[in-house]
């Protein structure tokens, strides 16, 4: 047999055995499209906005010691957004923490 005709089959069945459970069915079928459609509205009702480029402050790793790791957590701890990149994120510089005690 071919590749379609055992789809094509397979379907066949699964589609008589759902029909005997017509409840089932309606819920299997109704189900995904109820969640699309909230989808739709929640994306009608929350359109997109434009939003600048953010830049977040580097925060060291726990691999860099203990004290850098807090420092970054305590410092950064609303976590603010920059429009413009931030010191630490020039490339090759690891962390810009030696100042900051």
């Amino acid at each position: 047999m071919a590749v379609g005709t055992q789809l094509g089959l397979l379907l066949w069945k699964n589609f008589t055995y759902r029909q005997r459970q017509r409840i089932q069915l309606a819920i299997e079928i109704l189900w995904p499209l109820f969640l699309f459609f909230i989808l739709i509205s929640v994306r009608q009702s929350h359109p997109p906005f434009q939003q600048h480029e953010c830049h977040f402050p580097n925060k060291a790793l726990p691999s860099a010691g203990t004290l850098p790791w807090l420092q970054g957590i305590i410092c950064n701890m609303n976590n603010p957004c920059f429009r413009h990149p931030t010191a630490g994120e020039a490339p090759g510089v690891v962390g810009n923490f030696e100042g900051s005690m």
